[in-house]
């Protein structure tokens, strides 16, 4: 649902700032009338394109469901999530912290096991309370894997496999959760559903739980990164705050019919000429 060449252009912009140091950083880039900071501001500059793009797409779209909001907000959670690991290998992704500690894969499996089944949990309330047939019980076994679109065997493939298949999964799935609850209106999210809680908690807090959950293991990974000697670089603290633009422009377009194509293309194109020029300076 996301606008596939801005998504790529953030990303190929990162990919060529992250492994440049803080000296490569100052290596001589001129915009406009800013001729001494370097590549360092091509960073502030992509970032306030993005910023802007949010500005001119809220200002486009009509007012947004309670529950379209609170989706921009998990939206963000993710890209925050996504900036944390980026680059991050295989091996480094397998690297136990300390003794007891989960590696960054084990918690990413964690994070994603259960986005699937707040999902499941959501999709469960919300067909029952449609068709008028909601009960307090819990999903069943067999309407769990119906709803998740796997099976039991399917579902500990994905969690126990590679950490590059997960992040593949979690690039389909999240969009796609996204598109499909967009449509819960604000009635719904006063109706209630079950998890493992003996509490009925509404809908409306489970889709609050996608956001608050990443967060707390977003920082757990933070902190295990940390732990294995992989300490955010200047350049990965601006892949962050890149992401976090991207993730509030993107956000502004949940929910719509038809999004503003010719401006996401535009900042796209900005941002794909401006890393071809920079490539050619790190040559």
């Amino acid at each position: 649902m996301f606008n596939t060449k801005l998504t790529h252009a953030v990303e190929n912009f990162a990919a060529l700032i992250l492994p440049l140091s803080e000296k490569d950083l100052e290596r001589e880039w001129i915009w406009k009338d800013h001729d001494k900071e370097g590549i360092r501001f091509a960073c502030f500059v992509t970032l306030q394109e993005l910023r802007h793009l949010a500005v001119e797409l809220s200002a486009l779209r009509p007012r947004r469901t309670s529950a379209q909001h609170i989706l921009s907000q998990y939206h963000a959670a993710y890209m925050d999530l996504q900036a944390a690991i980026f680059g991050l290998s295989e091996e480094y992704a397998d690297k136990v912290p300390a003794e007891g500690e989960w590696q960054v894969r084990r918690v990413y499996a964690h994070i994603l096991s259960a986005e699937i089944n707040f999902t499941i949990t959501v999709r469960y309330a919300l067909e029952k309370h449609r068709a008028s047939l909601w009960t307090p019980e819990r999903v069943s076994d067999e309407d769990e894997y119906r709803l998740a679109g796997m099976s039991e065997g399917e579902f500990r493939v994905l969690l126990d496999g590679p950490f590059e298949g997960m992040l593949a999964y979690h690039r389909n799935f999240h969009p796609a959760v996204i598109e499909e609850f967009s449509k819960v209106t604000d009635e719904e999210l006063d109706l209630p559903s079950t998890f493992w809680e003996e509490t009925r908690f509404p809908i409306q807090h489970r889709l609050h739980r996608y956001e608050a959950h990443y967060t707390q293991h977003t920082i757990q990974i933070d902190k295990t990164l940390a732990a294995i000697g992989n300490v955010p670089t200047e350049s990965m603290r601006l892949i962050r705050k890149l992401y976090a633009a991207q993730a509030e422009a993107e956000g502004m377009t949940i929910g719509l019919e038809k999004t503003e194509p010719a401006m996401m293309l535009a900042t796209a194109d900005s941002m794909i000429e401006r890393t071809n020029l920079i490539s050619v300076l790190l040559k």
